[in-house]
């Protein structure tokens, strides 16, 4: 198939409601997020020589590192979800290059069937060029995680793919586990135990869920509202004002949300997908029609 398109189909599959001030008229809650800062930060690392991005900003190795997956498989379709030219060409190069880029997890967030278990990551280094390591991150096939349902993002990833297979019930029973992590700040997860910082991504995987229940016919997430809000005040947050990527982690301090790490490619996409696309939707009425 011609890359122009495939670029025509996806414009056609996520193009969704672009710039948002979300307002809740409930709580009477706004939180501001910059669209526009968005497609400039994620253009900002486009590396031209390469034709991809690369995933970080300042942090080292990040910054010097450009991944195939998970990064520039999000990235190319957070682009065309923004209207950036770029989409087309870093699709070009994942398909001619790399047939596509698909790594076996993320895929689920564009709609594609995962395998039934979850296993570890490895970075396979393809080349350096440029002064940039290339790097592919693969699955470990002979490194299963049975402790999966450990982990907030596997908890969304499983639920997604349940209902990709037309499963509501067992989605919304991986989304009602994924809310018992919920501490008030953030989903305190295996990782979150170890390290005391929290994930913003995770925060945009929770919404990106939410709304695919919510398509799939589901009333049990109207009991979570509350947790898909504080999700957006920490995303709102996380956003940089001056370059618009969204930064990786954060804490929380005497009652503040303290942001930390570096701003990324990856969780900057999955914001986009979670908030703009049509990704959500597609896949919610798989299980179940549209509401």
């Amino acid at each position: 198939m011609r890359e122009w398109v495939l670029i025509a189909l996806i414009m056609a599959i996520v193009v969704g409601s672009l710039g948002i001030t979300i307002y809740n008229p409930s709580s009477q809650l706004v939180y501001s997020i910059d669209e526009n800062g968005l497609r400039r930060f994620l253009e900002s690392q486009y590396v031209s020589s390469i034709g991809l991005l690369r995933a970080s900003t300042t942090t080292y190795p990040d910054n010097v590192t450009i991944y195939i997956a998970n990064d520039n498989v999000l990235a190319t379709r957070a682009l065309a979800v923004l209207g950036s030219p770029l989409a087309s060409k870093v699709l070009t190069v994942l398909n001619n290059n790399f047939s596509g880029g698909w790594n076996g997890k993320i895929d689920v967030l564009l709609g594609r069937d995962i395998p039934d278990k979850f296993y570890s990551s490895y970075d396979q280094l393809i080349k350096e060029v440029d002064g940039y390591r290339i790097v592919w991150e693969k699955l470990n096939y002979s490194s299963p995680i049975t402790n999966w349902y450990s982990y907030a993002d596997l908890l969304v990833y499983y639920a997604l793919d349940k209902l990709l297979r037309g499963s509501r019930s067992e989605a919304e029973q991986s989304f009602l586990n994924l809310t018992k992590m919920w501490d008030g700040y953030g989903f305190r997860d295996i990782v979150v135990n170890k390290t005391g910082v929290y994930a913003v991504y995770k925060c945009a995987l929770f919404i990106y869920l939410y709304k695919a229940l919510e398509c799939a016919g589901s009333k049990i997430v109207n009991n979570y509202h509350y947790i898909y809000e504080k999700c957006l005040k920490i995303i709102s947050e996380a956003q940089d004002l001056k370059h618009g990527g969204v930064h990786t982690d954060y804490r929380f301090v005497d009652g503040e949300i303290v942001i930390e790490g570096d701003m990324n490619t990856e969780t900057t996409s999955i914001v986009v997908l979670a908030l703009y696309s049509n990704y959500p939707k597609i896949i919610g009425e798989q299980a179940g029609p549209s509401v």
